[in-house]
C-alpha cells in the first residue's frame, strides 16, 4: 500500500491486455497471442483506441504446435508453455512492483516508482487460459458451467 511506501516514490500501475489472434493468413495461419502494456494513468478513451497508440506491443508469444495425439496432453503442454513464458516476460515487471525503479517524470526529474500490475485486459477465453480454468468454470467465481444463471453471488476464486 501507498503508506508503506518510501517518501518521494510513486506508484504508476501497469495494465496489461492479450487476445489470441491470426497473425498470418498467406503463410499458414499462423496464431500468436500478442500482449500489450500500458500505463493505468492514460485515460481509458486513449487507451481504447488503437489509432492513440495507448498500449505498446510486449511480446508476442506463438502458440505451439505439438506432436503429440492425446488433445488433453497437447492442451496441458501449450497452457504449460504459456505460463512459463509469461513468467520469465513479466520478471521484470514484478522486480519494479515489488522493489521499485527510477525513472524520469515529462520535465526529467527523477522519480522513484513501483509499478505493480493493476488489471488484465481479455476476452474469456484469454481470462480462462490465465486463471488456468476451463471454459466451463469462472475464472473470477468458484461457480460451473451449471450454475453460471443463479440468483446470487458464488464466492469469489482465491489462492487458498
Amino acid at each position: 500500500s501507498e503508506h508503506k511506501l518510501p517518501i518521494g516514490s510513486t506508484v504508476l500501475g501497469v495494465v496489461l491486455s492479450s487476445d489470441k489472434m491470426n497473425i498470418s493468413v498467406m503463410t499458414g495461419n499462423c496464431m500468436a497471442h500478442p500482449v500489450l502494456i500500458s500505463p493505468a494513468n492514460i485515460d481509458v478513451h486513449i487507451r481504447s483506441k488503437i489509432s492513440l497508440h495507448g498500449y505498446m506491443l510486449l511480446a508476442l508469444l506463438p502458440i505451439p504446435k505439438f506432436i503429440h495425439k492425446n488433445t488433453r496432453v497437447y492442451s496441458l503442454l501449450q497452457d504449460r508453455l504459456f505460463h512459463q513464458v509469461l513468467d520469465s516476460i513479466l520478471r521484470p515487471l514484478k522486480t519494479t512492483a515489488s522493489m521499485g525503479v527510477m525513472m524520469t517524470d515529462p520535465i526529467g526529474n527523477l522519480q522513484y516508482c513501483y509499478m505493480p500490475l493493476v488489471a488484465w485486459i481479455a476476452d474469456t477465453s484469454e481470462q480462462c487460459l490465465l486463471t488456468g480454468t476451463g471454459l466451463r468454470a469462472s475464472p473470477v467465481m468458484m461457480a460451473k458451467l451449471k450454475n453460471f444463471g443463479d440468483p446470487f453471488r458464488h464466492a469469489p476464486c482465491t489462492s487458498s
